[in-house]
């Protein structure tokens, strides 16, 4: 890959969620069809839980975008691409293509900060 590579997926992640968490607080985001995942969806927003997300979302895709704290920014968004890929794979697969695109993006923006994640992957002594 280029030298820009790692830029470009940096951005597109960043784009994808500063775009949805902006999305979902402004209340843009269409309900699930499925009724499994309206339910899922519903708890998530009455316990407050959703907005959270939102802002951890929200907080992550602009320090991607600016390019600041990004093996924090990933590190953060890890747990929440894999909700992302698990949600759609089991309750709204309509939207299973969207998660395996955040989860391959996510992959090669841990790829190119390897040297910096790599030591968590390391058992201690």
């Amino acid at each position: 890959m280029t030298k820009f590579g790692p830029i470009i997926t940096r951005v597109l992640l960043g784009f994808m969620f500063t775009a949805a968490a902006l999305a979902g607080m402004m209340g843009k985001v269409p309900p699930p069809e499925p009724e499994q995942a309206q339910l899922f969806m519903g708890i998530l927003a009455s316990s407050g839980l959703i907005f959270l997300v939102k802002v951890t979302e929200l907080l992550c895709g602009l320090a991607l975008l600016a390019g600041r704290f990004v093996p924090l920014a990933l590190l953060v968004l890890a747990p929440i691409v894999i909700n992302i890929v698990f949600y759609h794979a089991s309750l709204d697969p309509s939207g299973t293509v969207v998660g395996l695109v955040l989860l391959a993006l996510w992959l090669t923006n841990a790829f190119f900060n390897r040297e910096i994640l790599a030591p968590l992957l390391h058992p201690k002594n």
